[in-house]
């Protein structure tokens, strides 16, 4: 097929019409969330940023909290105990759409079981336990967001051809380097989580033992406002007695400032349950010139480490403090491969390309 002339939109793909003729078509997508607010939540973030490329699509969704997000600019979610509505909604829905494309779990049998028009794709941005078998054959492509990501799935019988690989994207201009902060060596933990049953997975018992080996050292805690997580993780910073643990609460805009306002950011994760293999704010600070140090049962972990771009870390408190000793002495030289892995490898541009020629082998 020869190109159409002119400068498309990011997201369109080129067909052939009836008449022969190439042009320019934004296919119709219906994505399928369980989360709806882009400045906050990491996967709403990544639809936001596709359904900016691609105009007429639509978001929607059981919502992972209670009450309904009704919002043309967020999409619509339902909370849980509407699910029937939502099947019936959504049923007559997508068909208006050209691809269903799924952005969650491997274990959101809520949206599995509501979809029925092909084609279907799913990208695996969060770690879940997966759904039954026959819910997963009704996929056609599955996106992974890590290298480690297809050997996962293959090992859940899923063929490899069905399986593609995306990283996600970061604003390269929104997020950029800037000198480093003046002392203390500061550590950011921007990967607050919703309840307080998942603060051991998100590491927090690792990262304020870590600190209590650090004390001249600044642990700088961002939480978001929401779920029953922040009154407990205040609890176990209080009992703990560290004088070198701040907590900072809100819904931040500016997370850039953040990310600056420290030397590295880290991801002590103990399990990778209702974590993202590639964390947003990871890559977010990665952008800024900001080095990671995150465990080793991050997803993303092994090709952080082959770009110098950050250590990665056992999950034990001596390797998590061996690991931001090693940053800290050579921090230039992390810092510089941080951004130059965000340059090369997630970019918007990659992204946009990578999704749109996803979506031209299904329309």
């Amino acid at each position: 097929m020869v190109m159409p002339a002119g400068d498309p939109h990011p997201g369109a793909v080129a067909a052939r019409t009836g008449f022969g003729v190439d042009r320019y078509v934004s296919p119709r997508i219906a994505y399928w969330v369980s989360s709806f607010e882009p400045e906050m939540e990491a996967v709403a973030a990544e639809v936001a940023c596709l359904r900016r490329a691609f105009p007429g699509s639509a978001a929607w969704g059981i919502s992972g909290r209670d009450g309904w997000r009704i919002s043309w600019r967020n999409g619509f979610g339902f909370p849980p105990w509407a699910q029937l509505g939502f099947r019936a909604l959504s049923g007559l829905a997508q068909w208006a759409f050209d691809i269903n494309h799924l952005f969650g779990g491997l274990g959101d049998w809520f949206h599995l079981k509501a979809v029925r028009k092909h084609p279907v794709i799913m990208t695996v941005a969060v770690h879940s336990p997966p759904a039954d078998q026959a819910l997963l054959e009704k996929v056609d492509r599955f996106v992974v967001e890590w290298p480690g990501g297809r050997n996962y799935l293959e090992s859940l019988g899923i063929p490899p051809k069905a399986i593609e690989m995306i990283f996600p994207p970061v604003d390269l201009e929104r997020f950029y380097p800037s000198q480093p902060p003046d002392a203390p060596f500061t550590v950011l933990f921007a990967s607050s989580p919703d309840r307080a049953d998942w603060l051991e997975a998100r590491g927090i018992p690792l990262l304020l033992a870590t600190a209590a080996l650090l004390p001249n050292v600044r642990f700088r805690l961002i939480w978001r406002p929401w779920g029953d997580s922040l009154p407990a993780v205040r609890a176990m910073v209080r009992e703990s007695g560290l004088n070198n643990v701040e907590i900072t609460v809100g819904r931040f805009r500016n997370m850039e400032m953040h990310y600056q306002a420290a030397h590295v950011t880290v991801f002590p994760f103990t399990s990778p349950n209702h974590c993202k293999p590639a964390p947003n704010s990871l890559l977010e600070s990665l952008a800024c010139g900001r080095p990671v140090v995150l465990t080793d049962v991050v997803g993303i972990g092994p090709i952080v480490a082959e770009a110098e771009a950050g250590s990665v870390s056992a999950c034990t408190i001596n390797a998590m403090v061996d690991s931001l000793r090693t940053v800290r002495q050579r921090w230039r030289h992390y810092s510089e491969h941080a951004r130059s892995f965000a340059e090369s490898c997630l970019a918007m541009e990659r992204f946009f390309q990578a999704y749109g020629q996803l979506y031209s082998q299904h329309v």
